[in-house]
């Protein structure tokens, strides 16, 4: 495990490289066909469903992104309610999935402006499972940087982002939301999660084709985030440990090695 990140991960201990590479698997994985079938979930049905929840709220992508963004602090705030500040072991990741997917089929099949009534339910179980495993890797999630950390995972390799690089769509997206002021930052995490959300609220208008899309959209977007949410706090543990330009090295390395793989394969298929 050593050298497969070449040069960029020598000197690294072995069970912090295993770290790396699981994350750089989960990140590509995130990103890779599971990513496309996400993004596919209900879209012939969000024309026309757009359309129809224009008629109950004008602008709707607007409406919603500032409602996220009005709402993602104090969201986070009441969903870690009963969390120890910190715990060791694994978070409890399947049944987060499993309450969203049957929130979603229930909104689904109400259909309509009903639907809507999800989206807090969604906001809320996908923070306290992002909340969790922020715990599981050491995090104190009553501190404000653990907070801040837990709503980037949202601005981080949206369902949109299939094959960009790793700067592109980790570091770079990293780098500007550590270092703006919390109004600006709040709406632009918002700006890229709302698209899920509105995404997700428009498929859900028709009634039980809403309800499969419904849950199949809510239980993949869970596990994309609580991916995600993996692979930022993995990072951010390991760069207390180490190097932080080392570990970021290592873990482009591991990434675009992954890549390269999977790109053969294709081409050999």
């Amino acid at each position: 495990m050593a050298t497969s990140g070449g040069n960029a991960c020598a000197g690294l201990p072995e069970a912090d490289l295993a770290r790396i590479a699981q994350a750089a698997e989960r990140y590509v994985a995130a990103h890779g066909l599971f990513a496309r079938l996400l993004s596919r979930i209900g879209r012939g049905t969000v024309g026309a469903a757009e359309r129809a929840l224009n008629l109950f709220l004008p602008n709707s992508r607007r409406a919603i992104e500032d409602y996220a963004s009005e709402a993602l602090w104090s969201l986070l705030d009441v969903s870690r309610a009963g969390l120890a500040p910190r715990r060791a072991g694994p978070a409890s990741e399947r049944v987060y999935r499993g309450a969203v997917a049957a929130s979603g089929a229930i909104s689904g099949l109400a259909g309509g402006p009903l639907s809507l009534a999800d989206i807090p339910f969604t906001m809320a179980m996908m923070f306290r499972a992002i909340a969790e495993i922020a715990r599981s890797h050491g995090e104190d999630i009553d501190a404000f940087e653990t907070r801040r950390a837990c709503l980037e995972v949202f601005g981080f390799g949206t369902i949109r982002d299939e094959e960009g690089e790793v700067e592109a769509s980790y570091w770079a997206v990293r780098g500007a939301l550590t270092h703006a002021p919390l109004s600006l930052f709040l709406r632009t995490v918002a700006a890229r999660f709302s698209v899920m959300l509105s995404e997700q609220a428009m498929a859900a208008l028709v009634p039980l084709v809403g309800a499969l899309s419904g849950a199949g959209a809510n239980y993949l977007f869970m596990s994309h985030f609580q991916t995600m949410a993996q692979v930022h706090f993995t990072i951010r543990d390991l760069e207390r440990r180490h190097d932080p330009e080392r570990v970021r090295a290592c873990f482009d390395a591991h990434v675009a090695r992954l890549r390269e793989r999977r790109q053969l394969f294709r081409n050999a298929a």
